[in-house]
């Protein structure tokens, strides 16, 4: 019994000291080291015998130049934020036809829309039989349909990035053959045999990607899919920075016509022949109520900012180039305008192309 009570009075003994030990040093304080990397000196690079390989010591995070980056000035203002796209809020699927063609448009990348795409076949009961996704191909099995008995139906699935910033274009592509000899179709046509089974299929498709929307999934396989975007903004450091589109002119005229009926333009005149659109831009925010957030900004605005939201005209090419096809932008009698103003008009054209 006595050793029983040493022994708890032992381990009381401990535990007090414990908790003495850590009263006196709660107020001790530890030092942030967060921002000791902003006095860190510079060293040397590592030099590497000309005869080894170099590149495993190479640098880790390469600062890229900046295109028009310009001359510092003295003064500087902060500028408006750069207008969002009209359709960035909101998920966006629709069926588009063009020139004979047509795919479902949805405004999600392709590494997003892989998986859904995926899931809604497998929810459906629709077998696949191939899946390639770093090519953007995906083929079912052979279908029979109630109003069809006489022949199966098999589809092919085309998933590229759309014109869109980070949206997507599905165009399916529909093949037949008579029941009972599908083993006998091989290779898949250019153009889907029954049109009506082709646009009843993509509605089907686009209903059901509408409808999805609890999906969030993102496919590592198919961050690339499709291969590169179909638009982009060229900033070339001794040219006037464009537009580059890999599509086909008639296509492409259409996108930016469409596009420059958003974003604080408003078309004046058109010559489709000759490529050219007249616009008006006027980037001034929405008016409100000096209440309102807007309101207590335009307090700030001095008389120097308000002539710049005055509407300003331009003039819109679009050219046909080697390979793509380009859309410029210029004062209206053709002057070369700033690159910094080139490159942010520009910018807005690209935001709502689709």
């Amino acid at each position: 019994m006595v050793a029983k009570i040493k022994l708890a009075v032992t381990i009381i003994v401990a535990i007090a000291t414990a908790l003495s030990i850590v009263g006196c040093t709660s107020n001790t304080q530890i030092r942030n080291r967060s921002n000791d990397y902003l006095y860190s000196d510079e060293i040397p690079e590592m030099e590497v015998p000309n005869d080894k390989d170099d590149t495993a010591v190479g640098e880790l995070y390469v600062i890229p130049e900046i295109p028009l980056a310009g001359i510092q000035s003295t003064t500087f203002n902060v500028p408006r934020p750069q207008p969002p796209s009209e359709n960035l809020f909101e998920e966006s699927v629709k069926i588009q036809a063009f020139d004979g063609k047509r795919w479902i448009s949805i405004n999600k990348p392709p590494a997003e829309v892989w998986p859904r795409l995926r899931n809604i076949l497998t929810r459906s009961g629709v077998p696949t039989t191939r899946t390639d996704a770093p090519n953007g191909i995906l083929e079912t099995g052979w279908l029979q349909f109630k109003d069809d008995p006489k022949n199966s139906h098999r589809f092919r699935f085309t998933i590229v990035p759309g014109v869109g910033i980070k949206s997507t274009e599905i165009q399916l592509t529909q093949m037949k053959a008579a029941s009972g000899s599908e083993n006998r179709e091989s290779g898949w046509p250019e153009n889907s045999m029954s049109d009506n089974k082709e646009e009843e299929f993509t509605k089907i498709v686009a209903n059901a990607l509408a409808s999805d929307i609890n999906s969030g999934s993102v496919s590592l396989l198919a961050q690339n899919i499709g291969g590169e975007s179909k638009v982009e903004v060229i900033t070339p450091e001794k040219e006037t920075p464009y537009i580059s589109m890999g599509l086909g002119y008639a296509r492409a005229w259409a996108s930016v016509m469409d596009s420059l009926s958003l974003g604080g333009f408003s078309v004046v005149d058109q010559n489709q022949s000759d490529g050219v659109v007249l616009v008006d831009f006027n980037d001034t925010p929405v008016v409100a109520d000096d209440d309102t957030l807007f309101g207590l900004i335009s307090e700030f605005l001095t008389e120097d900012d308000d002539q710049e939201l005055k509407t300003l005209g331009y003039k819109v090419k679009v050219i046909q180039g080697e390979k793509n096809v380009e859309v410029r932008i210029t004062e209206r009698n053709g002057t070369a305008l700033d690159p910094l103003l080139a490159a942010k008009l520009l910018k807005v054209i690209r935001a709502n192309l689709s």
